[in-house]
């Protein structure tokens, strides 16, 4: 997983603040295991809330015996002061939880054995308590000043368990509001509780206190037990028994035999890191700089040899009409290079003004709906249909895109870098044999060729792409584009074609992930639309017409909730509402369960 690191320069020197800003994202993946859903739906099985919480006996010896070692160890009278008085609050801690756990089930303790999923993180801390740390030599911890760096590696895979579940409770209390009845709010509330916090906190402070001395290669073996710690702990409850039904992961209730998951999704930006149409202009602009440093030097006034026979002496072969005289032909290409920059500078501040007015005149000439108006929105987005028609003639009557090579385009789009956890996805849902499932890439992109390079290794040339073109001549492109997907309702008619090809014989339920205003109407059709980081106007016309942006994890919550009462959910079309996502790890937990976990 990618790791978050806008770290304010004054969390940047502690190593607690960079481990929990390099995998914060992995702590929110927690929320989307089926048990934490459940549980913040209130609809959790009382069996199973019981099992859990037996498991909070083998945490604590593993944690007592883990700060034992790490006292034994460290040379630091006031740590060893402050390792003692993180047992005593830690102690404290768990009998809050034991007491929960009296309340419903006085003889549980007897009943919980030590679960598989509990007995990999137990065994995890007491390995790294007795230096048995992966990447590091036994050998190192032979002398007394190495071992002094052990407790440092301890509270480096303590932490994690701590600050997750502090973390998820701050996140699950708004579940509680407006529901005083939740079954498991005191559970909640306690881990949302300032003590907890509090005890996240002062564990963090004394990592922070041990890794002073650590080398910077000792800080990233901290790092990796952390990160470590924070897999398994999601693995954990990934890994809970749940004798219940839940709305999560899709892929766990999917009928290999009667039902298709078809995912559409969009290319820039949403897949890729940068917008193909900058890919494509940066290429332009590098092959005129190619052709200039390809050019022949001049050659002296005397250099008559290997002159082109009938060529005036001293001309250039080849010339441009109405170039100057004496000229030199690289400066000529170099001119070319610099019209061409000004050429893309020139469309780019058209389409982004023009935009913005088409957006602003949009809202200004349509009512504000109280519910989804989809008829009206159609109407309406006829006005960007024009607009991107009209931007997609201008960049083919330009001639910017003439000369690019094809073979060229697929290297490009081989080394396209993509968002982080976007093939990891991909890989995932083409490897689950337990799926019928269809991948679609539905792109107003120029060209084709440049999207299927990008998933053209690693097991992803499944993935069906539906775009523009362009129109080769020997290799090279014309600047023709052959326009077939160029606006919302391009992408809507192709959304239904691909729907319409398939057989009677299965049930679809279709996916659609976007982030624009192209994009608004597959959204609006899928049975699931899904936003990742969806830009400022999309939200404005999308409010205006009556949709709904909500969290997908809320709406996991809400449907849960349905679908105890019911014992059955559906995911439908034109519902009015689309959900949001921050990455592609969150789309991941929601249609195939598991992540980052083994």
């Amino acid at each position: 997983m990618e790791s978050d690191m806008n770290i304010p320069r004054e969390d940047a020197m502690h190593i607690s603040r960079v481990c929990w800003y390099k995998f914060k994202k992995m702590a929110k993946l927690a929320l989307y295991t089926p048990f934490v859903v459940c549980l913040a739906s209130g609809t959790l099985e009382n069996d199973t809330f019981l099992s859990f919480l037996g498991q909070d006996n083998y945490y604590y010896k593993a944690f007592a015996k883990a700060c034992e070692a790490a006292e034994k160890y460290t040379d630091d009278d006031d740590a060893k002061y402050a390792i003692r008085d993180l047992q005593r609050n830690a102690t404290k801690e768990f009998q809050i939880q034991d007491s929960f756990l009296q309340e419903w089930d006085a003889d549980i303790g007897t009943k919980c054995t030590l679960n598989p999923v509990t007995l990999k993180f137990t065994e995890f801390l007491k390995a790294t308590a007795s230096g048995k740390i992966e990447g590091v030599s036994a050998e190192k911890f032979e002398t007394e000043f190495e071992r002094t760096k052990l407790p440092a590696y301890i509270f480096g895979a303590m932490i994690p368990c701590i600050r997750l579940y502090a973390n998820l409770g701050k996140e699950l209390l708004m579940f509680l509001q407006g529901n005083p009845t939740h079954q498991y709010r005191i559970i909640i509330r306690n881990y949302a509780s300032e003590s907890l916090e509090e005890l996240a906190k002062k564990n963090e402070k004394l990592l922070d206190k041990l890794s002073i001395t650590l080398t910077t290669h000792e800080l990233s073996i901290v790092e990796k037990l952390y990160q470590k710690a924070m897999e398994i702990e999601v693995g954990f409850l990934l890994g809970q028994p749940l004798d219940q039904k839940c709305v999560i992961p899709i892929s766990r209730e999917h009928n290999l035999d009667e039902e298709r998951l078809v995912i559409f999704f969009k290319f820039d930006s949403t897949c890729s890191v940068v917008d193909s149409s900058a890919i494509l202009a940066e290429m332009t602009i590098v092959s005129a700089q190619k052709s200039d440093d390809n050019q022949p030097k001049n050659k002296p006034e005397n250099e008559s040899e290997n002159q082109p026979e009938n060529q005036p002496e001293n001309q250039p072969e080849n010339q441009p009409e109405n170039q100057p005289e004496n000229q030199p032909e690289n400066q000529v290409v170099r001119l070319l290079s610099e019209v061409v920059k000004s050429t893309w500078d020139d469309i780019c501040k058209d389409y982004t003004d023009e935009y913005e007015q088409c957006i602003s005149t949009l809202l200004l000439t349509h009512e504000k709906a109280e519910k989804l108006d989809y008829e009206r929105l159609c109407i309406a987005l006829e006005q960007l249909s024009d607009f991107e028609k009209r931007a997609n003639t201008r960049v083919s009557e330009s001639g910017v895109l003439r000369g690019l090579r094809l073979d060229e385009i697929k290297r490009v789009g081989e080394l396209m870098v993509l968002q982080d956890g976007c093939k990891n996805f991909f890989q995932s849902i083409i490897k689950n044999e337990q799926l019928n499932a269809d991948i679609h890439a539905l792109s107003c992109c120029w060209c084709s060729d440049l999207i299927r390079s990008a998933f053209s290794s690693d097991g992803l040339d499944v993935v069906n792409v539906h775009a523009n073109d362009f129109i080769f001549e020997e290799n090279l492109s014309t600047g023709v584009i052959v326009k077939k997907v160029e606006d919302p309702f391009d992408k809507v008619q192709t959304f239904s074609e691909v729907l319409n090809n398939y057989n009677n014989d299965k049930k679809n339920l279709t996916v659609h992930i976007g982030g624009t205003m192209n994009d608004l109407l597959c959204l609006l059709q899928a049975d699931i639309g899904i936003l990742i980081n969806p830009g400022p106007n999309l939200a404005r016309v999308g409010n205006h017409f009556g949709i709904s942006f909500i969290p997908l994890y809320h709406g996991i919550i809400e449907k849960q909730k349905t679908y105890a009462k019911k014992d059955s959910t559906s995911w439908n079309k034109l519902s009015g509402v689309l959900y949001t996502v921050s990455s592609w790890a969150e789309i991941h937990m929601f249609i195939q369960g598991s992540i980052y976990t083994d």
